[in-house]
This record gives structure tokens, sequence and C-alpha cells, in this order.
């Protein structure tokens, strides 16, 4: 069975060496995604609402007092099948431009790592459980349907002044479904203004 460790080794293997408390946001995101989008945990290890953010303590008792982490020994990336594999690619694309401290922010402003400490100040120290059922149900919320996700789009464009007319609403839709990214879409578009105007 796949366990914490072996996240922390696939997250290393798509990213390089991280800040250790960068590592722990990531190996997070990588189970409340995985519970998102598969109903089931990516790994069984506990989580807690640390000061910082979340942390798994099993990984933390063997980083403390490494600022810097480059490899995992303690587990195996080939033990994730090919979705537990595309999760972490999936959150280390998403996620990993961000720093260890924007990470910290992002997790302080989300539901799961706020109802493990109640009423507690932020600076305070905690080892609350962050509870697995709440990550899901959080993390699911998030999750859009193709169809959900351009209804969205061209409501916000709407309070904007923008219309989306059929052709672009396709359009959208092959974003939301992966047949092509947003930056491609971007780039198709300044292209076409700009052969508008040539």
């Amino acid at each position: 069975m796949t366990d914490a460790h072996d996240v922390a080794a696939a997250v290393l293997g798509e990213l390089g060496s991280m800040n250790a408390m960068k590592l722990e946001k990531l190996v997070y995101y990588c189970q409340g995604w995985h519970l998102a989008r598969h109903g089931t945990a990516l790994y069984p290890d506990r989580i807690e609402a640390w000061r910082q953010g979340p942390v798994v303590p099993l990984l933390y008792r063997h980083h403390r007092r490494q600022l810097t982490v480059s490899e995992w020994p303690h587990g195996k990336a080939s033990r994730l099948t090919s979705a537990q594999a595309d999760t972490v690619r999936w959150v280390t694309t998403t996620y990993g431009k961000f720093s260890a401290s924007e990470l910290s922010t992002m997790t302080h402003n989300e539901l799961p790592w706020r109802a493990a400490r109640g009423a507690l100040p932020e600076a305070a120290s905690s080892n609350e459980e962050i509870d697995v059922e709440m990550m899901q149900a959080y993390y699911a919320r998030q999750v859009a349907s193709v169809e959900t996700a351009v209804v969205l789009a061209t409501a916000n464009a709407a309070l904007e002044g923008e219309e989306f007319d059929e052709e672009w609403q396709d359009r959208l839709r092959d974003v939301a479904s992966g047949v092509i990214s947003a930056d491609e879409l971007i780039a198709q578009e300044i292209a076409r203004i700009s052969g508008d105007r040539a």
C-alpha cells in the first residue's frame, strides 16, 4: 500500500530539491486532491494542523532539522498507481510554483486546517488531526464539471461586461476538458488579434 513516504519521493522526483515545509504542504495537497478526484485516500498517514500549516508527522520525523530535502530514500515513487501518480503530477504542476510560505498561507485560509485548530490563534502550537472526510468534502467542492466551469466563466465575464459567444464557450470547454491548455488558447487568441491588425 502507498504511504506518505512514497508520495514524498514522487513529489521530489517531479520537482527536485525543496524546502522541507514546501514538501509537507505538497504532500498534503496530494492527499486532498486525490480524495476529491477519486474518493479514496492517497495514503493512510495522519496529517496534523501545525502552526505553519498541515504536517504529516511520519515525514517530519525524517526531515526534522533539515532546511532542504533533496531525496526521500524512505519511499518509492514506483509504488504509486497510475491514478496516484497523475494526482502527484497535477499537484506539483499546479502548486509547485509557490513558495513554502505561500503554500502555508494558502492552507491557513482553507477549511480543513482551520476546522482542526478550532479557536486556537494562528501562532499557537497544535497536533490536532485534520479530518480526512472534511478534506474530501472541501476539495471536492473545488472540482467543477466542464459545463459548470464554462457557465461560471461565462457568468463572470458577463459581470465584467464581456460576452462569450457559442464559439468562445466551445473553446472554454476545450480548456476545461484538457483538449488544449489555457496558455495555448491565449496564444491562439493573441495570434488571431495580431493577424487581424496586420
